[in-house]
């Protein structure tokens, strides 16, 4: 029985198999190896895992790696694209809803917070990477623009709900609030031992004791 190709007509499973079972291949070797550089990375971290240790975890050669990947930075370039992704969906997923805007943040910390406890050597090394990568002369990271949008928003709600003060725009004190969190992270990408899951919770407390709406004094 033959298969149809749109571009091209009949053509029979002998003619198109060898081709398939060959690029199916070398995808499953490129997974493999990706997959194993992720848990090395993850449990002694990226700087003590070498090619050759990914390579024989992978059960290929190490020239074989280098078909797939030109370096170790290549895979880790890989992964701060999809911790993009992640944090984008998880930004998301946490600040739009239901419930208090102070509730959403602290929700979206915490959580933040436990996906770095789950992998801390891999993680402080694709924000690392991630700093690089997108760091512009001109202006703040581009990752922050598209990460900024859902907090500005919550501000805005909790501003209409008198849970947030007033007294400033949402886009300022999404600012503010956000660079007294990324302290926590500063100084984690600076000292690789500062307890920044800890870092993270108290700096959030002090950014919403910043941002809650003051009583009025008479």
């Amino acid at each position: 029985m033959s298969s149809i190709s749109p571009n091209h007509g009949p053509r029979s499973e002998t003619e198109s198999a060898p081709i398939g079972r060959r690029e199916r291949r070398k995808l499953e070797v490129r997974a493999r190896i990706y997959s194993v550089a992720r848990e090395l990375f993850t449990k002694q971290g990226f700087e003590a895992t070498t090619v050759d240790e990914i390579a024989e975890m992978a059960d290929v050669a190490p020239a074989t790696f280098f078909n797939h990947f030109q370096s170790k930075q290549a895979l880790l370039r890989l992964m701060t694209g999809e911790v993009v992704e992640h944090l984008h969906a998880m930004t998301v997923e946490s600040l739009v809803g239901e419930g208090k805007s102070v509730e959403r943040l602290r929700a979206f910390i915490a959580r933040a917070a436990n996906d770095i406890a789950e992998s801390r050597g891999v993680a402080r090394e694709t924000l690392l990477e991630l700093m690089r990568l997108d760091a512009t002369p001109d202006g703040p990271h581009p990752y922050l623009a598209r990460l900024f949008e859902p907090f500005v928003n919550l501000i805005a709600e909790g501003q209409r709900a008198g849970e947030i003060r007033t007294d400033r725009d949402a886009a300022f004190l999404t600012q503010m609030a956000v660079g007294m969190m990324n302290s926590a992270i500063t100084n984690w990408l600076a000292n690789p031992d500062y307890p920044v899951e800890d870092g993270l919770v108290d700096a959030t407390e002090f950014a919403l004791e910043t941002l809650r709406r003051q009583p009025k004094i008479s």
